[in-house]
């Protein structure tokens, strides 16, 4: 991980509806939230030349997560 990525905000409100570090952010139609905020981070990541670290607020679930996106797409829980 390298420590000057800056973890990235996101909130998660609804299938179709987030913000990212504040900016919102929409899912097409019959398309899920979830892979839209992986892939912004995943872009994220490969600008940046490393993993993205994110902490993901559900409010749909009431849980929240740390999670680092790769450049690849790949995925892994943070402590």
């Amino acid at each position: 991980m390298h420590p000057s990525q800056p973890t990235a905000d996101v909130r998660v409100f609804s299938p179709n509806a987030a913000l990212i570090d504040g900016v919102p952010i929409t899912a097409p139609p019959y398309g899920d939230i979830q892979d839209v905020v992986i892939a912004i981070l995943q872009q994220r990541a490969q600008q940046l030349g490393g993993p993205t670290p994110a902490v993901i607020n559900d409010d749909r679930y009431g849980g929240a997560i740390r999670i680092a996106i790769h450049p690849d797409g790949t995925t892994e829980a943070l402590d």
